[in-house]
């Protein structure tokens, strides 16, 4: 009854990231380190909510994943990167902690989208924005439920709405249109009328996920998430 399990529709904020990118590519080939394969529903759902992101705005599109199977190991997420700018992808996003997507994407003269914290601090000419986390919005809730005595043990799972996901401001650089796509798309997730995973999903193996008119739900947003929307690639 003292102990509850909290985390977040990051999912949320990635897809808004995956419009950025899509605004502003022009190889229409966008990069993606990932932490962990298809195995892990977090890594995965963030990388079809960014797919999908892009697909709203650039179906034509295709997203290149690099999988390093690991949390945070340096040389792997280097190497990861090198691979996907060796491909000529003009946008490199991130579900990885280090900042090498962003300082090599800088280096090679090409965009990235960051992760965890604003990286355009490590990379200011090239981090179109970047998916941050604002866990004050739960811990400051969490407090005030004790102080008022209305704590109830239940797991907490906030998004956008409560504060606790978002992205950063955009680069200055980033292409005419972009702001505009960005609020248009905030303002629907904010109202309810686009959870992400919405309706029929089309995988990139030709398979068919979710419901006309329905919505995935949080159980298999949080842990069944273990196929890729149709414009992902995964590289081995």
């Amino acid at each position: 009854k003292n102990f509850v399990n909290y985390f977040g529709r990051i999912y949320q904020a990635r897809y808004l990231s995956g419009i950025v990118a899509g605004m502003n590519t022009k190889t229409n080939k966008l990069g993606y380190v990932a932490a962990m394969d298809s195995s892990n529903s977090e890594v995965t759902g963030g990388i079809d909510a960014f797919a999908l992101g892009v697909y709203s705005v650039k179906p034509e599109a295709k997203i290149y994943v690099k999988v390093t199977n690991s949390w945070f190991d340096p040389d792997a997420e280097k190497a990861a990167a090198q691979t996907l700018l060796n491909m000529d992808c003009d946008v490199v996003a991130q579900h990885c902690d280090t900042e090498y997507p962003q300082t090599m994407a800088q280096e090679k003269g090409v965009y990235g989208i960051g992760y965890n914290s604003d990286m355009s601090k490590n990379a200011p000419d090239a981090c179109l924005c970047s998916v941050i986390w604002n866990w004050g919005a739960y811990y400051t809730a969490a407090v005030q439920s004790v102080i008022d005595g209305t704590w109830d043990g239940s797991n907490y799972y906030g998004g956008m709405a409560e504060g606790l996901v978002s992205i950063t401001d955009l680069a200055s650089f980033a292409a005419e249109g972009t702001q505009q796509k960005v609020d248009e798309a905030t303002a629907e997730i904010l109202s309810g009328d686009n959870n992400v995973f919405d309706g029929v999903l089309v995988t990139n193996t030709g398979k068919k996920i979710g419901k006309k008119g329905k919505t995935l739900d949080d159980a298999t947003i949080t842990g069944k998430i273990n196929w890729y929307y149709r414009n992902v690639v995964v590289l081995k």
